[in-house]
């Protein structure tokens, strides 16, 4: 009947909305938390150089010029999700603020930079910053950090 596949055709797509928020939940994870830090032997360079290469940051013809490592507890990151949706002076309209300052590392490369010469380089090995979050589904997670 129409109503059947309607219904059929709903629930594929709501499923669908949500292995997509999925997606970019696991990319958030992959991409900006690495806790406890991982120990890679060298300088604080090394460390970004080591981390974007195994993060898949480098991808196709370009090196991702800026990308932020948090060093915290996935539950104290997911925390942030269940604060009130405030930016300080930012007008974004879906971020939430960290409560206190996070651990984190800053790789950087410059803009000229192309594969396999994705040189980066450690703006300080530990930033206590605070990081904003924009969070989606039920229970609200991170999918999203602004540097």
């Amino acid at each position: 009947s129409f109503m059947a596949h309607a219904m059929m055709w709903t629930l594929f797509f709501l499923l669908l909305l949500d292995l997509t928020n999925f997606s970019k939940g696991q990319d958030f994870w992959k991409h900006h938390v690495d806790y406890p830090k991982t120990n890679v032997p060298g300088s604080k360079h090394q460390y970004c150089n080591v981390m974007m290469q195994k993060r898949g940051l480098i991808v196709g013809r370009f090196c991702k010029q800026l990308n932020t490592f948090i060093h915290e507890k996935e539950s104290t990151i997911t925390n942030i999700c269940n604060r009130s949706k405030i930016c300080g002076s930012s007008n974004k309209t879906d971020c939430h603020e960290s409560p206190f300052l996070f651990n984190v590392t800053h790789c950087y490369t410059s803009s000229y930079a192309r594969p396999p010469t994705c040189r980066y380089r450690a703006k300080l090995e530990y930033l206590r910053i605070k990081i904003w979050l924009a969070c989606e589904g039920i229970p609200p997670a991170p999918v999203y950090l602004d540097p």
